[in-house]
This record gives C-alpha cells, structure tokens and sequence, in this order.
C-alpha cells in the first residue's frame, strides 16, 4: 500500500493537439423547370445536395475510468477533450419537393433537412487533458480512446432535435434564395418573379404545413 500511496501522489495533466482540418462540403446542383399552375405539383430534381445552413459550436468530451490493481479500486482516471465542431445540414436535390401556388404566393415543401457527415472538427485547436490520481501511468492511453468516440458522438448530435431546430430557419432562409434564384426566374417564372415564397420542411408539424 505504501508503493500505491507513493504513486498515487504523483499526479500529471496531459495535453494533446493535432493540426487537421476536416472539411465536408456538399454540392449544389440546378433543378429542372416546371410550369405554374393554380394548384399542387410535385416536382422531381435530379441529383446533387444542397447546404443550408451551418452551427458553430465549442464541444466537450469527458470519460472517467475506475482504476484497479489486483482487483482493488486505487483511484480513477478523468479524460476531457475540448474542440470546435462544425455542423452542416443540406436538404437533398434528388427527391421529391412539392410547390403550390395559391394567392399570388409559392408554397414549396421541402425534403426534410439532413445533417452532413461525417461532423466537422477543427482538430488544430483540440484541447485534451487526463487527470486524477493514476492520470500519469493511464492518462496517454484514455486520452486516444475517448478522441475515438467524437466521431460517433457528433454524428448523433447533429441529428438531434434540439440541434434539427437550432438550424431551421436559417435553412429555411436558404431555400427561399434558392427558390427566387432557380425556379422563378426561368423565362416561364417571370410573370411571377415577384410573387412571395413561404417554405416548409416534410418533417415539420402538420399544423405548420
């Protein structure tokens, strides 16, 4: 016990950088024309991916390990990795959107937004750091295991409903430029060129849509 006390007073904080920079980038791609009627029409789109909005976000990661010599609890290691992420979303291009024209007014629903992925990180300003009583033995091999969760970790993140929400009506922004810009100032659009443009998402409550 008196070699464990011995180590357990040494204590270090470890830190770890890397200077990667991973970039997703979806593309854009313009859509077929389709004429103006006074009803529903649905329209098809080919191919492509269209970005409509990006989150900026600071994230946290942090895993404890109980440690153990020969079965017996010494003390426990705590691992955090701190790093910005960028979350894109994009609608896609290749589906379905559906467009009404009712009262001088373009009603266009969506295909849902879908996050990119994978998640970017900006890995040239990740902060890592181990601490805890057995921190100086174990810390260099925690720290490795808990940067190989982010990935994972952010996926589900970015898919999430808080996150969907945060973005949405920067998204919806984004397709309204799209819509003014591609489809209504095609020759046959131009009568209608002015008309205002509201924007759904499939995905949003029906009482909204």
């Amino acid at each position: 016990m008196r070699i464990l006390n011995a180590i357990a007073a040494a204590v270090i904080v470890a830190s770890l950088s890397a200077t990667t920079y991973l970039v997703w980038v979806g593309g854009v791609s313009p859509p077929g024309a389709f004429p103006i009627p006074e009803g529903p029409v649905v329209i098809h789109v080919k191919g492509g991916l269209l970005e409509v909005s990006t989150i900026r976000a600071p994230e946290q990661f942090e895993a404890v390990t109980k440690e153990k010599v020969l079965g017996i609890p010494v003390g426990k290691t705590v691992t955090r990795i701190r790093v910005p992420a960028v979350y894109r979303y994009h609608v896609e291009l290749g589906t379905d959107w559906q467009v009404l024209l009712k009262e001088n007014t373009f009603m266009v629903t969506s295909p849902p937004v879908t996050p990119s992925l994978p998640v970017a990180i900006d890995t040239e300003k990740l902060q890592a750091e181990a601490s805890g009583t057995w921190s100086l033995p174990t810390g260099t091999s925690r720290i490795p295991a808990l940067q190989a969760s982010i990935t994972a970790t952010l996926t589900v993140k970015a898919a999430s409903p808080s996150y969907v929400q945060l973005q949405r009506e920067v998204a919806r922004q984004t397709l309204k430029e799209f819509v003014a810009r591609w489809l209504i100032t095609q020759e046959q659009w131009t009568a209608a060129s002015n008309y205002p443009i509201r924007v759904f998402f499939a995905d949003e409550p029906m009482p909204q849509l």
